[in-house]
């Protein structure tokens, strides 16, 4: 199942014009070539470099009943770019207005010149009553037409080219909708195209488009096309939604429930269907379907495309329903303490501060009115964990929406599921997370006060992004009829969300120290909250460990703590919290604290009373914001420290001294390998609770020095010592390393490989050196002394439970997909040669059990089995190779092996599981394989006689599947060879014809040799010509030359001439433009005297006034 957005046309539609019929009569369209659906026409506009028009449109011409016409803007329209020509193809019905068909269409602007510069594009397109034209806005560059040179004009007159094909197509609807219902809610459609191979060619780039059909509010589609996957082409069909209005009033969305059926037309041949559900519009998608419907290969020869006809069937059944949102405003009367609307997102409280409603505070009702009947057609259909989805409504940045699985998530539809999504469109990254608070009801229509309501608090990322409830409540209490829950066949759903409005910023002092602010602005509206719940803020990381800042409100104060990831390792962290005061950083409060993250109890920090930080005039709150601020101050891994139970209590001290040293502090290159020296020393005597630290610490050094097959073996042998009384920790340890560090599982499995390659005879001799005592010579005498001695007591144990930790590790290796094939090798090899029984593998995989138990949560539990699906399938699968097995005690391993299996897996799906895989290998065509598991088959039904009835069913259906397939292929055959005597006949038709036109071919060739000859002889008399004729031409331009030079020297001598008179004429302006300027300076200073000559200022001033005046 793929879902995908359909892109829309890059083609767009011009806006309103006015009439064309005021610019232009319209031009006449020749039709060259006109078939039913399929047309070839040209439009010749005369003198086009004189139109001045806006727009230009030819007459209409029929195709298929529909009148089609060209509109041309020379000039551009609205739309395109200026110098740009745009072209469009308009349709109308002359029978109706509806103009409702799909069409192929290429247009070109032809170079009469060279038709290979011609300028084309196609497309298609379904038009509709409101979507009549379509084309290109910038369809060419109008210069580039208006050339002379270009070719696209000759004598002024410019020709455009148009072939469009139409869809021969029918649509049949019927629903169950009333007379007057302008929607349906339940139908059927058939789509008939009738002339597909019309549009075959185009099918491959583009897509068939179906007429619109409604379905509640919403208009539907199919899309057909075809689609590349891994190299085969595939019919892809997708159901979309599509918008047929031009101003549309609501986002039209619909939820349905469909099925897409590809129709056969060959008797014999059943329809190809698929059926899925969704929400078109509205936030969901925008198309549902399938991009591998069917090969397009059994699309063409199976028979669902005949004589160019092709069918295609949509059924749905949708939902009938109403939604929206509003913001919660107000005081409720609610009294229940934590929930949102119980008075405190609004209003005003006790110490002055006013808590305004804001937009990431909204309530969503959703009204389905056909559930019981959405009920019985998923009962009908047998389908479980089918999920409904709401519109999408926006609640500060956030989107949201209730999801509702109408017959819940588990196998038995017993409790109906409610969630709600939480979701950021604006955060392209994925990288976001916020803190919600939410409540999620199912109205009861008869006493509102006995709704279901469950709210929670939850911080939602991108990989948490639905929160609810799979058991909400019973469906029986649901569509109880005298429960209340539906009423008139209609079920109501609410959800009540408060997201944090909050900023987090974190600053990095160093790698095990950082500081992290977190700004929360609308505090106040969470104050109550906080009585029952408690405020998450996002998680931070430092120095490989995940932290998190609560904060809750315990009696009278406001608490604070540092919380943890679960997952990671043990941490120790020192830390401090300030509440900011925000008026006078000086009075902020803060305390300092430390955790270990895998403790059970970690104190929290009472800050300060509520009533002091809610005090308007101390500056804890403003507004509604509070800020909290968290400084790490160190960050460290938690290390287990031990005490030695016995030997030199001084000497080990010093050891253990020395180990929880070198424990907290990174070892480099050139203490590595004294450390792992000290440490293998230390290991033979290290107690039992220690064991773990210091494995770890002898391979974390092993790692760096490249000495890690000395740390595999020394491990192994101590590991030995214990046979089964390993811890569950240290198991945990052993499988994370080897999941983790693959040259360690590599050196590993070498070392137990070369130990299970040993045959009987060399275990019996006793020929395997003990690891602790003869190969590693670095151990100190007191250490070798306690492992000889270990040694020869754990020879009197049982020598099974001697590799119990080998038999570990292999299984555990089964899921390291690059150590699979080598592991399973090496267990069957140890079987082969007796290290390893089913008593030590059923141990073995009860401390898996007790593993897997400790390390998952209740949710996680199955109520079958304790083991995950993971590590069954690497165990079966051991299984399986073992039984392929040519070894006689591997097939005695094997038989009990399975028995052991099947009481370690007691769920009923392992054991089904479990009897496929022997049935399929007993009945596969390898000869051992099949003796084996039929052995085995036989073994298990005699000794359990319960598994006969489901083995035998197992068998008869192998056999029916193998007959049918036996039958296909016979049916096969006889297709292939009627196909071979048919290319046969028409190879030996085609050698006939071949022949034929060979001796056509010859003549042809013997004619144009002789004409050849004669066309040499022709060139080699226009060679002669064209010599004689360029030798004259020579001769010419060489005169011409010598004219050109004589000229040139005269024209630069009249140059030389003007520029010497240009320069005399600048030096006597240049002296007259003196002498001006002298005049006028001896004319200003006149003035000035006969001015200062003037008995009255009075007349000094009117005198003064009649210059300026002259001048």
């Amino acid at each position: 199942m793929k879902n995908r957005r359909v892109k829309t046309l890059k083609t767009r539609t011009p806006k309103p014009i006015s009439s064309p019929l005021l610019d232009t009569p319209p031009a006449a369209v020749t039709v060259d070539c006109s078939e039913d659906f399929h047309s070839v026409c040209k439009w010749v506009i005369p003198d086009f470099r004189r139109i001045k028009s806006r727009s230009l449109y030819s007459r209409y011409f029929q195709v298929s009943g529909y009148d089609f016409r060209f509109l041309m803007y020379p000039k551009g329209d609205s739309l395109s770019v200026p110098g740009h020509i745009s072209l469009y193809l308009q349709v109308n019905d002359p029978c109706s207005s509806n103009c409702d068909c799909y069409a192929c269409y290429k247009i070109v602007i032809v170079n009469v010149v060279d038709e290979t510069k011609s300028l084309s594009k196609e497309s298609v397109y379904r038009f509709s009553k409101n979507r009549k034209c379509i084309g290109w806005c910038e369809f060419a560059v109008s210069n580039t037409i208006l050339d002379a040179n270009s070719g696209f004009l000759k004598d002024g007159v410019l020709t455009i080219s148009g072939e469009i094909r139409v869809l021969d197509e029918k649509m049949e609807f019927s629903s169950d909708c009333s007379e007057g219902m302008s929607y349906a809610l339940t139908g059927k459609v058939t789509w008939s195209i009738r002339n597909y191979g019309l549009l075959k060619q185009m099918v491959k780039t583009q897509k068939i488009i179906s007429s619109a059909f409604r379905v509640w509010e919403a208009y539907l589609g199919v899309n057909l096309s075809k689609s590349m996957v891994n190299g085969a082409e595939n019919l892809s069909l997708f159901l979309e939604i599509k918008d047929v209005e031009k101003n549309p009033v609501i986002d039209r969305s619909c939820w349905c429930l469909f099925r897409i059926s590809v129709l056969s037309q060959k008797p014999g041949v059943s329809h190809v269907s698929r059926e899925y559900y969704g929400r078109f519009g509205a936030g969901g998608d925008t198309s549902l379907g399938w991009t591998e419907f069917m090969k397009i290969s059994d699309f063409f020869d199976e028979g669902y495309v005949v004589d160019d006809n092709v069918l295609i069937s949509v059924s749905f059944n949708a939902i009938q329903e109403s939604s929206f949102s509003f913001r919660i405003e107000g005081v409720s009367s609610g009294k229940c303490k934590g929930m949102i609307n119980c008075g405190y997102l609004g209003g005003k409280s006790k110490y002055g501060l006013v808590k305004r409603c804001d937009d990431y505070t909204g309530k969503i009702i959703w009204k389905i009115e056909n559930f019981s009947r959405l009920k019985d057609i998923l009962k009908k259909k047998k389908m479980k964990g089918l999920c409904v989805k709401s519109r999408r409504f926006r609640i500060g940045n956030m989107e949201v929406r209730i999801l509702v699985y109408p017959r819940g998530q588990s196998q038995k539809p017993i409790h109906l599921s409610t969630f709600l999504e939480v979701l950021d469109p604006g955060n392209s990254s994925g990288d976001w997370s916020y803190f919600i608070v939410y409540q999620l009801a199912v109205m009861n229509g008869k006493m509102i006060e006995k709704s279901v309501v469950k709210q929670s608090a939850e911080r939602c990322s991108n990989a948490t992004k639905n929160h609810g409830w799979s058991e909400f409540m019973t469906l029986s209490s649901l569509f109880d009829q005298d429960s209340g829950f539906i009423g008139h066949e209609t079920a109501v759903f609410t959800a009540e969300v408060h997201i944090l409005k909050e900023t987090f910023i974190t600053t990095e002092s160093s790698d095990n120290a950082c500081s992290v602010t977190w700004k929360m602005e609308n505090f106040l509206s969470f104050k109550e909250i906080m009585l029952s719940r408690r405020i998450l803020s996002r998680f931070f990381e430092v120095g490989g460990c995940k932290l998190q800042i609560g904060i809750y409100q315990s009696s009278a104060n406001i608490c604070a703590y540092l919380g943890s990831d679960p997952l990671i390792d043990n941490f120790w962290v020192n830390y401090r919290i300030t509440i900011v005061n925000q008026n006078d950083p000086v009075k902020s409060l803060c305390k300092e604290s430390s955790l270990c993250t895998k403790a059970y109890f970690n104190a929290d920090l009472q800050l300060m009373k509520v009533s002091d930080m809610l005090d308007t005039d101390a500056g804890f709150v403003v507004g509604e914001t509070v800020t909290l601020v968290c400084e790490i101050l160190d960050c460290c891994p938690w290390l287990e420290f031990f005490e030695p139970e016995t030997g030199d209590m001084e000497a080990e001290s010093s050891d253990c001294q020395f180990l929880s040293a070198v424990c907290q502090m990174d070892i480099n290159n050139e203490e590595c390998k004294k450390t792992f020296s000290e440490v293998s020393g230390v290991l033979g005597s290290t107690p039992y609770e220690a064991l773990q630290s210091v494995i770890h610490l002898l391979f974390k050094s092993a790692s760096q020095c490249q000495c890690i097959p000395r740390a595999v073996n020394v491990v192994r042998a101590r590991l030995e010592l214990l046979g089964a009384e390993i811890s569950p920790d240290l198991l945990d340890l052993l499988g994370s390393t080897m999941n983790s560090q693959h040259e360690i599982a590599e050196a590993m499995l070498r070392e137990i490989d070369s130990v299970f390659s040993l045959d009987e005879k060399c275990k019996l001799l006793d020929v395997t050196p003990c690891p602790l005592s003869k190969e590693v010579p670095y151990l100190d005498s007191g250490t070798r002394l306690a492992a000889n001695s270990s040694h020869r007591e754990e020879e009197s144990r049982s020598h099974v439970h001697h590799h119990f930790s080998d038999i570990f590790i292999l299984i555990d290796m089964l899921s390291i997909p690059s150590l699979t094939i080598e592991a399973s090798g090496a267990f069957e090899r140890g079987v082969a040669h007796g290290y390893i029984d089913n008593q030590v593998v059923a141990l073995v995989l009860e401390k898996h059990a007790q593993r897997f138990s400790a390390n998952s949560t209740a949710r996680e539990k199955n109520a079958e089995s304790l083991f995950s699906e993971e590590f069954f399938t690497s165990v079966l699968a051991l299984a399986e190779i073992l039984s392929l097995s040519i070894n006689s005690q591997v097939h005695n391993f094997v038989k009990m092996f399975y028995v052991t299996l099947f009481e370690v897996f007691s769920g009923e799906r392992y054991h089904t599981r479990m009897l496929r895989g022997l049935v399929d290998l007993a009945t596969s065509p390898v000869e051992n394989s099949l003796e084996m598991n039929l052995d085995m088959l036989i073994f298990l039904v005699h000794r359990e006689h319960g598994f006969a009835r489901p083995v035998l069913k197992m068998v008869g259906d192998a056999a029916k599947h193998d007959n049918a397939d036996h039958s296909a292929i016979r049916h096969h055959l006889c297709c292939l060879e009627e196909k071979i005597i048919h290319i046969g006949e028409e190879k030996r038709a085609e050698l006939s014809n071949m022949s034929s036109e060979k001796a056509t071919l010859l003549e042809r060739l013997t004619e144009t040799e002789a004409a050849l000859l004669h066309y040499e002889s022709e060139m080699e008399l226009e060679r002669d010509r064209f010599t004689c004729e360029k030798a004259e031409l020579c001769a010419h331009i060489q005169d011409i030359e010598t004219q050109l030079e004589q000229l040139c020297c005269k024209h630069k001598n009249h140059v030389a001439k003007h520029c010497m008179e240009k320069r005399d004429y600048q030096d006597h302006l240049h002296h007259v433009e003196t002498q001006l300027s002298h005049l006028k300076s001896l004319k200003h200073q006149e003035l000035k005297r006969f001015l200062f000559c003037l008995p009255t200022s009075s007349q000094q001033h009117k005198f003064w006034n009649w210059l300026q005046f002259l001048s």
